[in-house]
C-alpha cells in the first residue's frame, strides 16, 4: 500500500459500497413508549438541525424542533396535533432570544395559516394578533396593543370581506391619532 492509497476503507471481500460522507448524521432512536425520534445534523457541524418526534410511530410526524436560521439552536416547534401529517401549528422564536415570538396556527387544515400572534418589537410580549376567520387566504382582523399596556388599542377588519383591511376601531383613546388632546 502506498501513501497515496485510500485508506478510509477496507475491501472485506464483500460487494458492498463504502458507507456514503453523510450517513451517521441522523439518529434513530425508539423509546419504550413506542415513540421514534430523529435527530438529523444535516450541514454535519455537530449541532442538531432537526429533532423530530413520531409520537406512535405510525410513519407521521408529530413533533420537530427546527433551526431555521443555521446558528446551531432549534428555534421553531413544528406541531401536527391531529396526525395527518401537515403542520397545524409553529412556534418560532425569530430573534435567537430564547423566546416564542410568532406562533401561527392553520385552523382549517388547508395549508394556509389563519391566526398569527406575534411579539412584533422581541420584548417577551404578544402585541399583534391576525386572523382569517373566513379562510380566503387574507386577514378578516388584526387587533394590536402597540404600546403594550395590556389594553387593545385598535382592532382593524376587512367589513365588506374583499381581502382588503378597511376599517379601523381605536379601543384605547391614547392610541386614536384623530383623538383630540
Amino acid at each position: 500500500m502506498s501513501e497515496y492509497d485510500d485508506t478510509t476503507y477496507e475491501d472485506t471481500g464483500d460487494d458492498a459500497p463504502p458507507p456514503a460522507e453523510d450517513e451517521g448524521n441522523t439518529i434513530v432512536m425508539e423509546g419504550t413508549d413506542g415513540s421514534t425520534t430523529y435527530v438529523i445534523d444535516s450541514d454535519s457541524d455537530g449541532y442538531a438541525d432537526v429533532v423530530a418526534t413520531d409520537a406512535d410511530s405510525d410513519g407521521t410526524i408529530d413533533r420537530a424542533f427546527v433551526d431555521t436560521n443555521d446558528d446551531g439552536s432549534l428555534d421553531t416547534l413544528l406541531v401536527d396535533s391531529d396526525d395527518d401529517g401537515t403542520v397545524d401549528t409553529q412556534y418560532a422564536d425569530t430573534d435567537g432570544d430564547g423566546r416564542v415570538d410568532l406562533v401561527s396556527r392553520d385552523a382549517n387544515e388547508d395549508g394556509v395559516v389563519d391566526a398569527v400572534i406575534a411579539d412584533t418589537d422581541h420584548d417577551g410580549t404578544a402585541d399583534t394578533f391576525v386572523r382569517d376567520s373566513d379562510y380566503d387566504g387574507h386577514a378578516d382582523v388584526v387587533v394590536r396593543d402597540a404600546d403594550e399596556d395590556g389594553l387593545v388599542d385598535s382592532v382593524t377588519r376587512d367589513t365588506d370581506h374583499d381581502g382588503t383591511l378597511d376599517t379601523v376601531t381605536y379601543v384605547d383613546p391614547d392610541a386614536n391619532p384623530y383623538a383630540s388632546r
